[in-house]
């Protein structure tokens, strides 16, 4: 078996899931009590949030090819 063929693969799913963390985490957090929506509020859950994102969307790129994998050394 080779593990190399594979890895796109494993990419590819890990960026989507990592994405889809990313948009359930954002989706049910808790609403603020004063019903002010014009400032999103940067807290803890709204950084893993994007930080979530970001790694997943990197992924993602890695697994498509759009960034390529460097060969081991």
């Amino acid at each position: 078996m080779n593990i190399v063929a594979y890895a796109h693969k494993f990419f590819v799913f890990s960026g989507i899931l990592l994405i889809a963390i990313a948009v359930f985490q954002t989706l049910t957090r808790p609403g603020r009590r004063d019903g002010a929506r014009a400032m999103p509020r940067l807290d803890a859950t709204t950084i893993r949030s994007l930080l979530f994102l970001t790694v997943g969307v990197l992924t993602l790129l890695v697994g498509v090819g759009v960034i390529p994998m460097t060969p081991g050394r």
